[in-house]
């Protein structure tokens, strides 16, 4: 006869293999189970499902066979990502010019192609990443899981990790509607343009007795360093340490985000390449 004390063992283990392999298993949402992050009150539909057809393409530029290699990495590991499914965005197969040119030089060019890039990632031997509206500028020391971080600013996302005074004033105040951060007075705006995830929001900043965990931490270094920043407190949307837009080199991205993301896309709410000859 086994001992009881075993047999209790043996199902705690069966029961955490039995988790751990509906985390990992492929295309589960286990995380929207594990990590509740919604209130049950909510309404709204936050469901997430792979996009059956792409809504921005992102065209890969390269002008170098170094630039080329590198940029054929990130679209082969960008299109075996499984993880990534749930985003309504392509990459184009890199093309190779032999000049730079400017965005607005893509844009007017692109006429009456069948398929038209939307955004435009560039490469340069060393520097850091940023996005600046429709360009990303990478270095050939960028990861892949830094182009996904640089991706997201395509959608409006804004950085949760800490930051200086000065690039927390031109995040914390920029005049769009980052899908990640709310300021307070957003949460019961009436007039105006109001937060369009203001009801999530509203829904998350409940859930949690102190709202203090939901503060962005750019944007307190900038109402404790700027006596006249307006609409001092700034929620994040999901308080994880862990994810994407904190550090740039870690694969988690919540679910929340992942639903974020895809409306970004769907809603039109994505940086476009702009000719500078359009109305």
């Amino acid at each position: 006869m086994q001992p009881i004390v075993y047999l209790i063992l043996n199902n705690f283990v069966r029961a955490l293999v039995f988790l751990v392999c509906l985390v990992i298993s492929e295309g589960t949402h286990a995380s929207k189970y594990l990590y509740p992050q919604i209130s049950p009150q909510v309404s709204a539909d936050i469901s997430v499902t792979q996009f059956t057809h792409c809504v921005d393409h992102v065209a890969l530029i390269a002008h170098s066979i170094h630039d080329y290699h590198y940029l054929m990495g990130l679209y082969e590991d960008f299109v075996f990502d499984s993880r990534m499914r749930f985003l309504p965005v392509c990459l184009l197969p890199p093309i190779m010019l032999t000049e730079d040119i400017t965005a607005e030089q893509i844009a007017a060019s692109q006429g009456s192609l069948t398929i038209r890039a939307s955004q435009i990632v560039k490469v340069q031997a060393q520097g850091n990443a940023f996005v600046s509206d429709a360009v990303m500028q990478l270095a050939h020391a960028d990861t892949y899981a830094v182009f996904i971080h640089e991706l997201a600013h395509f959608a409006g996302f804004l950085d949760e990790y800490p930051m200086s005074a000065a690039a927390a004033r031109f995040q914390c105040n920029i005049a769009r509607q980052a899908p990640n951060v709310i300021h307070a007075s957003q949460l019961n705006d009436s007039n105006g343009l109001p937060h369009p995830y203001a009801e999530l929001f509203a829904a998350q900043l409940t859930l949690r007795p102190s709202k203090r965990s939901h503060e962005h931490i750019g944007c307190a270094v900038l109402t404790n360093n700027d006596k006249n920043a307006k609409h001092t407190q700034r929620y994040l949307l999901h308080p994880n340490v862990f994810n994407f837009l904190r550090f740039y080199d870690v694969q988690y991205i919540p679910y929340l985000y992942q639903y974020l993301w895809q409306q970004q896309v769907l809603q039109g709410r994505t940086s476009q390449l702009m000719s500078s000859t359009a109305s």
